[in-house]
């Protein structure tokens, strides 16, 4: 009988086929977990003579896989649940210890959160513990089509060193819990170039990507690497940049970054993910100490889901900003981790932060250009230089109307409103499509009736497909 590995917040389980395990709150469980999000006694594993099973035992907040609520479900290998929250609850990641990987029977020792990989559940465990033998019940035949990752290795509990993009062991959280967008068929000893050109084999219509920004190619012994061609923008592996012009071979977890696309080679395939926008995030245990020990933040905790207006609200000195910077990467906690759809901000900075905008308390603005002219100079900083005018002008004008600002586009920045001008604000970070918005006390000085109009803004730039995020003191119109 299958034994079954369970990896979950950097810990690793291996489960006898005979006897039951219990998931939940209770200290006294198999598998505890410290998230008020997951039950008591939330759910089971247990072999039931054929395959591995998950039954939740009516739990509050439900037991997931793939998006989908379930009640009993056959597990396999490659197999992820989530407990609690279909978007960032604990997730829980199981593999066959018969596919080869070397798991100890006994529990790793819990390492400082800090040094622990960006595995995607919430809670730290305590040691399993053993409990009776439950008889579990007949399992429902019903487990979905394609809902195992394919080509999948094992989950194991491998070294933060030895971890896969994000931290993450056996199965990489390329995309968070989403599928690929879509697939490309790939054979060896062809190339296929990536960008915004339509020559391209992989046409990527992002205008943070070079009209030739990178290919996949085979070498002679048969591996595969990925060729920046001088991109403006960069070639990311892992979350990392490779140097421009530069080439680095790839691994089969290995996953590659241009623009808002990721790619991984799986097989003969090159899997593609585009973030279009609709991403979890989540902050873990995040601690921030400043000189002489006083703690800033201490052990915060919280996740965000997609497209959502989220407000942190609290008097000067409470450490809002302190969370801010943590929360944007730009200053890291000095304990914890930030989760950008399940891959760890702080580890793929370099990547991520193009997918992040940021609205500073102080509208950086020259005063004295059109709002227009304001947005033209951001996107010729921003876009690689072989973007058009016309594709510039294409996505200025865009968001020009989205905000409303079309009316407004030939005036002056000093001749604007303040609400007005706190709108061109957020129109220059907008103009590179990112998926998470931060907005630093958006309202601080801006006459009382503009409190609404700023609010309103914020609730349909997340309804749109982004997840938005402000700091605020100011309630009334939240």
């Amino acid at each position: 009988m299958p034994e079954l590995v369970l990896e979950s917040n950097g810990r690793t389980w291996t489960l006898d086929p005979s006897r039951a395990y219990t998931l939940g709150r209770d200290p006294q469980g198999d598998v505890v977990f410290d998230d008020a999000r997951v039950s008591w006694r939330h759910a089971t594993v247990s072999f039931n003579g054929r395959s591995w099973v998950i039954e939740d035992h009516g739990s509050t907040n439900g037991t997931f896989v793939q998006g989908q609520r379930i009640h009993q479900m056959e597990l396999g290998s490659g197999s992820a649940v989530h407990l609690g929250n279909a978007t960032d609850g604990p997730r829980l990641n199981l593999s066959d210890v018969a596919a080869g990987v070397a798991t100890p029977q006994a529990q790793p020792q819990q390492q400082p959160y800090a040094a622990q990989g960006a595995s995607p559940g919430w809670a730290q465990q305590a040691p399993a513990q053993q409990a009776p033998h439950q008889q579990p019940q007949a399992p429902q035949q019903q487990a979905q089509a394609g809902w195992q990752q394919p080509q999948q290795q094992p989950a194991a509990h491998i070294p933060p060193q030895q971890q896969g993009p994000g931290g993450v062991a056996g199965a990489p959280p390329v995309y968070g819990d989403r599928s690929p967008t879509t697939f490309h068929q790939f054979s060896l000893g062809r190339v296929m170039r990536i960008g915004r050109a339509l020559e391209n084999e992989l046409v990527v219509s992002d205008l943070q990507v070079s009209r030739h920004h990178a290919e996949f190619h085979s070498t002679p012994d048969g591996r595969m690497e990925i060729r920046d061609l001088g991109s403006h923008n960069g070639t990311y592996v892992n979350g990392q940049p490779i140097p421009k012009g530069g080439t680095q071979l790839l691994g089969p977890a290995d996953v590659v970054g241009v623009g808002h696309s990721t790619f991984r080679i799986v097989g003969d395939r090159l899997e593609e993910f585009v973030d279009t926008g609709e991403v979890s995030f989540s902050a873990r245990h995040l601690t921030v100490t400043v000189d002489g020990g006083k703690q800033i933040l201490k052990d915060v905790s919280f996740g965000v889901p997609e497209k959502s207006l989220i407000a942190v609200i609290g008097p000067s000195g409470s450490g809002k900003s302190t969370l801010l910077k943590a929360l944007t990467g730009y200053r890291p906690a000095d304990q914890g981790e930030v989760l950008y759809d399940n891959r760890n901000l702080y580890k793929q900075f370099a990547e991520l932060r193009q997918r992040i905008g940021l609205v500073p308390q102080d509208d950086i603005l020259h005063k004295e250009l059109t709002v227009k002219k304001a947005l033209k100079y951001a996107a010729k900083l921003r876009f690689p230089a072989d973007t058009t005018a016309a594709e510039r002008d294409a996505r200025i004008d865009e968001v020009l109307r989205e905000l409303k600002l079309d009316i407004h586009k030939e005036k002056k920045v000093t001749s604007l409103s303040g609400g007005q001008r706190k709108r061109v604000s957020v129109a220059l970070e907008l103009l590179t499509k990112p998926s998470l918005i931060f907005l630093d006390e958006p309202t601080s000085g801006l006459d009382p009736g503009m409190d609404r109009d700023v609010m309103q803004l914020l609730r349909g730039l997340a309804d749109d497909g982004r997840t938005v995020l402000v700091v605020t003191h100011s309630v009334a119109e939240l």
